[in-house]
């Protein structure tokens, strides 16, 4: 999770003198680049970008929404899983060795693993309308990305519409993960 912790306070890991901190940051580059080839996932994407469009949400948030919103709503999937939820606590927990690459990068790491700490597992994931307002922040300060009223509108009804697909479709992301990063065989 630490790649996209950092990503999320707008920090950058320059790495880890922990092995297997190091071996974790590596997995999760490995999961997300194997996340982002998967069919199901460009698919769901593909779709929910289309609803977007439908709905006239303007092209930067359109496409933000289309990628991010995916995964988020796939998080709201996983957080009913004891297993996924017990691992998300763990890893809260865990003070890695982390060095950074910009000063500054360890304190805003610091005061978002504090929040994340204080607001435990994100079950609000498991409504859309809360994941438009955590896009609605993410995307705010980015001039090409930042959605209208009109779009964040536009956002809470496709999210809502898009959900039921997510759900359908987790098993098989899982699914296809675990093949493609060699942890079940074909």
């Amino acid at each position: 999770m630490l790649p996209d912790f950092s990503t999320m306070c707008r920090a950058r890991i320059a790495g880890s003198d922990d092995d297997e901190v190091a071996a974790g940051i590596a997995l999760h580059h490995e999961t997300d680049a194997a996340f982002h080839q998967a069919p199901v996932v460009t698919g769901l994407m593909r779709e929910l970008d289309a609803r977007l469009e439908r709905g006239g949400c303007a092209r930067g948030p359109r496409r933000a929404v289309a990628h991010i919103g995916v995964e988020l709503l796939l998080d709201g999937v996983l957080v009913d899983n004891d297993e996924y939820r017990d691992a998300y606590v763990l890893g809260l927990e865990y003070d890695a060795p982390l060095s950074w690459r910009n000063e500054g990068d360890d304190a805003r790491y610091t005061t978002l693993l504090e929040r994340l700490r204080h607001h435990c597992v994100p079950d609000d994931l498991k409504k859309p309308e809360s994941i438009v307002y955590r896009l609605s922040r993410m995307l705010a300060h980015r001039p090409l990305l930042a959605p209208s009223s009109n779009d964040l509108a536009v956002i809470t009804v496709a999210l809502i519409e898009h959900k039921p697909r997510v759900q359908i479709a987790a098993e098989t992301v899982l699914r296809y993960l675990r093949v493609a990063l060699g942890t079940v065989s074909t």
